[in-house]
C-alpha cells in the first residue's frame, strides 16, 4: 500500500519540507514540496508543523490535502500503467500548486479548446457570438480545473465529469439550469470535434444525455397582441420608434442584432414568371453568417412608408447601447399596450446578480429576441406555411432545432397526428 509521508534534510531557520511516496519497500520516491519551514516549527513525532500559530496549521492543511492528491493520482496513474519516478512525483506536487504551465499536448482539453477557438476564429462563417461562448467555456472550465486540482485529458472527461462540471456551474458558479446545459452542450461539441480530428475520447459521450433547454420559458407575442401594441398612443418618440420595430421583428423573424442593422438598400423587386411584383429583404445573419431572403409582410410595408421607404431610426450609433435601448423601451411599450397576463420567466435580480425564473408580468419579460419567436410561433400555427418555408428566414438549420425554439413536444406533434387521423375518418366516412 502506498504511502505519503515527509521529513527535513537539514534543521536551519529556513529549510524545505521534502515528501516521501513509499510505493513499496524498494521503490521510494522523493523530491522537495518547495514549501519552506523552521525546524524549530517541525514535529518530528507527527511528522508535520507543530500546531503552535496559524501559518503552521495552515501548512499542515497543506500537506494533508497535498497527501491525498499524491495518492489519489498514484490510483489513478497506475490503474493506466503509468511509470512511477521522481519526475512523476515533482510533475504532481507542481500541478497541485498550480506552479507548471500545462503541457501543449492537444490531447489535454484545454489544449484542444484554445486550439478549436483558434481555428474557429481563422474562418470566416463563425462570429464573435461563436467565439464568446467557446471562450466562456474556456473559462469555467480552467476554474473547475484549479477545484478539482486536476488536469484533464480529452479522454478522462466522461459522464461523471460531465455530471460533476454541470452541479458545479449551477451550485458554485450560480448559474441557471438551463444555461449549464448549454455550456455542456458546447464541451461536447468539442469532444466530437476532437474525436473527428482522431482523438480518443471517453467512450460515454456519444451516449451521455446533456439535459434540455426545452424547459426555457418560450415568450412570444401573439397576432393580438401585436394589434394592440400597433394601436397605442404615446407623445414619446423613442417609445413609437420601438413600438415601429417590435412589429417589424414580429414580422421580419430576425434576431436584434440583424433587424436593427436593417436599411432600405437591403430590398430589392422581383418580378414571377406571370409578371407580379414582389419586395424582399436579404441579408446576412451576423451569429450565422447565413444569408436570408425575407419576403415583406404588408405590415413592413406599412412601417416603411411612414418612414419614407427606410427603417425606423436608431436609438444610438453604437449597436449594444442601441440594443440596450430597444430592449427598455419594447417593456414600456408593451405595458402601455396592456400585456399584463401572468407568465413565468427569466428576470434579472439586481441583489443576486443573477437570472431566475419567476412570474411576473409578461410585458416585464418581453425582450429582443421576441420578435424571431413571435415570428416563428405564430407562422408556424397557419397552415399556408411548411415548416421549411419559415426556417429559410429564421435561419434554424433542423426542424427540431426549430420546434425546440417555439417550444413544441412531442405530445404536440401527437395530437397534431390524431387531428390528421380524424380528418382521414370523416372523409372516409362522407
Amino acid at each position: 500500500m502506498a504511502t505519503v509521508s515527509y521529513f527535513l534534510r537539514n534543521k536551519t531557520a529556513n529549510t524545505k519540507i521534502q515528501v516521501q511516496l513509499s510505493i513499496s519497500r524498494d521503490v521510494k520516491l522523493r523530491t522537495s514540496t518547495e514549501l519552506i519551514i523552521n525546524s524549530n516549527d517541525w514535529s518530528t513525532d507527527t511528522k508535520f508543523p507543530k500546531q503552535n500559530n496559524p501559518e503552521n496549521k495552515n501548512l499542515s492543511r497543506q500537506l494533508r490535502e497535498l497527501s491525498n492528491y499524491i495518492l489519489n493520482e498514484y490510483n489513478i496513474d497506475f490503474t493506466n500503467g503509468i511509470i512511477f519516478d521522481n519526475f512523476w512525483l515533482k510533475e504532481k506536487i507542481g500541478k497541485f500548486f498550480n506552479r507548471i504551465e500545462v503541457k501543449t499536448d492537444d490531447s489535454i482539453f484545454l489544449n484542444y479548446l484554445q486550439n478549436f477557438t483558434d481555428f474557429k476564429r481563422s474562418t470566416s462563417s463563425y462570429t464573435d457570438c461563436t467565439l464568446r461562448k467557446y471562450n466562456n467555456l474556456k473559462d469555467r472550465f480552467t476554474q473547475y480545473q484549479k477545484k478539482k486540482k486536476k488536469t484533464f485529458l480529452l479522454q478522462d472527461v466522461g459522464a461523471k465529469t460531465l455530471i460533476d462540471f454541470k452541479n458545479y456551474l449551477i451550485s458554485d458558479c450560480d448559474l441557471m439550469e438551463t444555461t449549464a446545459v448549454r455550456f455542456i452542450k458546447n464541451l461536447k461539441t468539442v469532444l466530437f470535434d476532437a474525436e473527428q480530428n482522431g482523438k480518443t475520447i471517453h467512450y460515454q459521450i456519444r451516449g451521455f444525455s446533456t439535459g434540455t433547454t426545452n424547459t426555457e420559458y418560450k415568450v412570444f407575442l401573439s397576432f393580438d397582441e401585436i394589434e394592440k401594441i400597433k394601436e397605442i398612443q404615446t407623445i414619446n418618440t423613442d417609445w413609437n420608434i420601438a413600438k415601429d420595430w417590435l412589429v417589424l421583428g414580429c414580422y421580419l423573424g430576425q434576431r436584434a442584432s440583424d433587424l436593427l442593422r436593417m436599411t432600405k438598400r437591403m430590398i430589392y423587386t422581383k418580378t414571377d414568371s406571370e409578371g407580379n411584383s414582389f419586395r424582399f429583404l436579404e441579408i446576412k445573419q451576423q451569429k450565422t453568417g447565413e444569408k436570408v431572403v425575407i419576403p415583406l409582410h404588408d405590415e413592413v410595408e406599412t412601417i416603411l412608408n411612414k418612414y419614407n421607404g427606410d427603417f425606423p431610426p436608431s436609438f444610438a450609433n453604437n449597436f449594444d447601447s442601441n440594443a440596450v435601448l430597444f430592449n427598455r423601451h419594447i417593456k414600456k411599450v408593451c405595458e402601455l399596450a396592456g400585456i399584463h397576463e401572468m407568465i413565468k420567466g427569466k428576470v434579472y435580480n439586481e441583489d443576486k446578480k443573477k437570472n431566475e425564473i419567476v412570474e411576473t408580468e409578461k410585458c416585464n419579460l418581453v425582450s429582443s429576441h421576441v420578435c424571431r419567436r413571435s415570428f416563428a410561433t405564430n407562422f408556424y400555427g397557419n397552415k399556408l406555411f411548411t415548416t421549411p418555408q419559415l426556417m429559410a428566414i429564421t435561419g434554424h438549420k433542423t426542424e427540431n432545432m426549430f420546434l425546440n425554439y417555439i417550444g413544441r413536444t412531442a405530445d404536440d406533434w401527437a395530437m397534431q397526428t390524431a387531428k390528421t387521423f380524424k380528418k382521414l375518418s370523416n372523409q372516409k366516412i362522407s
